[in-house]
């Protein structure tokens, strides 16, 4: 289904607040997305109001509810053309009411019988919660998933290139034991992969609502009293529903039941936790000190208003700062509305204004900005090796604890603490600023147990490079289960794609 408001329109409205920058708050403007005014502007929003008003008129029709005449008359007019969000808004600063305004404006184009029946029975938020659903829908078919394969694919590009380029592993931001390069963006891909395939699931499982004042059908039993229409409410709904691309919430007070957006916004907020992850460790190897990876810089790009030597990883620090903070702030703001008084307060109205456009935003700006990270960030596989011997062989101390505690079980009757034989030996070292090996050349268990040892063993405890593990397997099987999460997403996005709305 296209965007409510057509991609060239909505670049146009964003040249415009770009051009408005200076006076505007950074949200507004400096971190904005095209895709957010398209799909979660209030232009947007009322857009899909009338898309749910068309889709009422529809399914009251085919139920007998109303004429045909009226019936076209609402499909063929309610569209955002000819009832301009202009009109809306004026008539809401006049009314201090959003879908009242809504319908006045649609009023103004339809004749006095369609004007009579067009809303009748719906409430305020039959229109907002199904059309608060449909674009968060939208949104995350439209923008979000393709977006976020983009991101995917170049993580496993660089995961498949680099799945043997060795480099330390860091626990504590302190050199563990080796791993790969492409073991890394695999654990960053499943920090996203997985997320993003629940977000997905809870865009799914987005509710529409059509049962008026507090929820309980009256109105329309009322118009089917009035018509002499035997209704069956169920059969309605779902048709209604059905037509929205939409599940119906059952049973409702007057507005969908919170745990459907709670649901959705923080599986985003989780797959956007992985992308801040990626984004913080790519600024961390950035450090001179370590100096593995680095983000991308532009031609003539300045790092700092007095060090001109400076390269600032200014895209990682945006997403891993203020905009995951942003994230997990308005995300609070979604659980609040967990809480309503009785069938409905206005509570959550102003609230959802802010989270609705916020997050969806947020989101996106974070994995387009995330994707052109990973497609353009450095790996420096030379730093990496140089970085393996800075501790001047410390990192074979878990291999051979191992080796030795087992030898140890095979050939001594009484138990041997290996892991603190091996502690007091790497603190000799550490001491004396000397090689490991050569603190280990002088240890009389261990040369004992190192006779013993075949020569693959050896490599494994000596040349870090060959203590990877099952690194290069998992790489390969994290690349192809991933290939199968965008596999599923992309069939998602082709079926979202032959939807139309009435």
């Amino acid at each position: 289904m296209p965007a409510q408001m057509p991609l060239e329109e909505a670049k146009a409205r964003y040249d415009d607040i770009k051009k408005l920058e200076g006076f505007l708050p950074p949200s507004a403007s400096r971190y904005l997305t095209v895709e957010a005014i398209q799909y979660m502007s209030p232009d947007a929003q009322s857009s899909y109001g009338l898309a749910y008003l068309r889709t009422k008129a529809k399914v009251d029709n085919k139920f007998g509810l109303l004429d045909d005449d009226v019936t076209n008359e609402i499909v063929t007019n309610l569209r955002r053309e000819l009832v301009p969000f202009a009109k809306i808004n004026e008539y809401e600063n006049k009314l201090r009411h959003d879908v009242r305004g809504l319908v006045r404006a649609s009023q103004d184009i339809l004749s006095d019988k369609a004007s009579s029946l067009f809303y009748i029975p719906s409430t305020s938020y039959d229109v907002i919660n199904s059309a608060q659903s449909m674009a968060l829908r939208d949104f995350t078919y439209e923008a979000l998933l393709p977006a976020d394969i983009k991101l995917m694919r170049h993580l496993i590009k660089k995961a498949g290139n680099h799945k043997e380029t060795v480099m330390m592993g860091r626990t504590h931001k302190q050199h563990a034991e080796t791993t790969t390069a492409g073991h890394f963006f695999c654990e960053m891909l499943e920090g996203i992969a997985p997320p993003s395939l629940k977000v997905m699931e809870s865009a799914d499982d987005l509710r529409a609502k059509n049962s008026g004042f507090v929820g309980n059908n009256a109105g329309r039993k009322l118009l089917a009293e009035a018509r002499g229409v035997n209704l069956d409410y169920w059969k309605y709904n779902e048709k209604f529903s059905e037509l929205l691309g939409l599940k119906l919430d059952r049973m409702t007070g007057q507005t969908v039941h919170q745990h459907y957006y709670s649901d959705y916004f923080t599986r985003l907020a989780s797959m956007c936790g992985g992308i801040a992850n990626f984004a913080e460790n790519v600024r961390n190897y950035q450090m001179t000190e370590i100096g593995e990876m680095a983000e991308q810089t532009l031609p003539g790009q300045v790092g700092s208003s007095t060090g001109s030597h400076k390269r600032n990883p200014i895209n990682c620090e945006n997403i891993a700062g203020g905009q995951w903070r942003h994230m997990k702030s308005e995300t609070m703001k979604v659980l609040e509305d967990s809480i309503t008084d009785f069938q409905r307060d206005l509570r959550d109205s102003s609230n959802k204004r802010y989270y609705l456009f916020g997050l969806c935003n947020t989101a996106l700006y974070m994995v387009q900005k995330g994707s052109e990270i990973a497609e353009k960030m450095t790996v420096r596989k030379e730093k990496m090796a140089q970085n393996m011997g800075i501790t001047k062989g410390l990192i074979c101390a878990e291999p051979l604890q191992i080796y030795l505690q087992d030898w140890a079980s095979r050939n001594s009757a009484d138990f041997i603490d290996t892991h603190e034989h091996v502690r007091k030996l790497t603190e000799t070292a550490v001491e004396k600023n000397a090689q490991f090996s050569e603190v280990l050349e002088k240890d009389e268990f261990v040369q004992k147990a190192l006779k013993d040892a075949s020569d693959n063993v050896k490599k494994m405890i000596f040349e870090p490079e060959h203590y990877i593990g099952t690194t290069v397997s998992d790489v390969e099987d994290c690349i192809s289960r991933c290939e199968s999460t965008i596999s599923v997403m992309e069939d998602a996005i082709d079926k979202h794609k032959k939807f139309v709305y009435v």
